[in-house]
């Protein structure tokens, strides 16, 4: 259990940062304001599923960059000024500073994601809607896995870089693809099949598949398919092969949210400090 200890350090670091409590705040803050415009804006009687789809855009927004935020420095600053090799030289081995440092970052960026789903929830309920603890229960989770990924893809870039400029600038650039031009590519890589052969003018599914695969598009598939109710378009349509489903994009996304660290740690192993 030594990664607990690494993991206790790292929460107190976390925490003592003013900039990054209040980026946890803005998190937070996020889906309590969802939750209170929700009445206002939509159903007089609205549900938690409303709210779960009201608040979806902005969530994938906002917590995929503060989850970069929180990861992308995590190993490269302390290597940088000398930190990682000097808690290297305690019994610690690199598996427990990448486990405790993943795990208390994606820890605290959760309990802000819980306190901003449980309360913008409630908030959406009081006084005449329905709280209903299940889909509070399975957007929250889906929402702590779509953290957890952006949380993984920036501790990854942080060991593969021995350069705090280059680590931002790395997650930056993630950030950008995944949240900007990611949804806007689809066009130029139906294009691309099309030059190649592989497609007549639509996107096959499995290429659908493949590009559908990015972590954003996954945590909106898995709001509409089990929330918002959607039974339309090439994902969720009722011609759509089982694998463009809602719960295949649930399954991608564990594999977002624990893949990205693993890969991280495997490269943070072999390398010199």
């Amino acid at each position: 259990m030594s990664w607990a200890v690494v993991a206790r350090k790292e929460l107190r670091d976390v925490w003592g940062s003013r900039r990054t409590r209040w980026l946890l705040w803005g998190v937070a803050g996020l889906f309590l304001a969802g939750g209170y415009a929700v009445p206002l804006l939509g159903s007089p009687s609205p549900t938690s599923a409303d709210f779960a789809s009201f608040v979806v855009g902005s969530a994938a927004l906002l917590v995929s960059l503060v989850g970069l935020l929180l990861g992308h420095r995590t190993i490269v600053g302390e290597r940088a000024s000398g930190e990682l090799a000097l808690l290297l030289s305690l019994p610690y081995d690199r598996l427990d500073v990448v486990v405790g440092k993943f795990l208390a970052r994606w820890g605290a960026l959760g309990a802000a994601i819980a306190v901003g789903v449980v309360g913008g929830a409630a908030l959406t309920n009081y006084p005449f809607g329905s709280f209903e603890v299940g889909t509070v229960g399975a957007f929250l989770l889906g929402t702590l896995l779509y953290g957890a990924a952006f949380v993984g893809v920036g501790l990854a870039i942080s060991t593969a870089t021995t350069s705090t400029a280059v680590a931002s600038s790395a997650a930056f650039g993630v950030f950008v693809l995944f949240v900007a031009v990611w949804s806007q590519l689809r066009g130029v890589f139906t294009a691309a099949l099309d030059a190649l052969g592989l497609a007549d003018g639509t996107m096959p599914d499995w290429a659908l598949f493949l590009y559908g695969a990015e972590p954003g598009m996954l945590y909106r598939r898995l709001v509409n398919g089990f929330f918002a109710g959607v039974e339309q378009g090439p994902y969720l349509g009722p011609d759509a092969p089982w694998y463009l489903g809602e719960w295949v994009a649930a399954g991608l996304l564990v594999v977002w949210a624990l893949g990205p660290a693993t890969l991280g740690y495997l490269r943070f192993r072999s390398t010199d400090l």
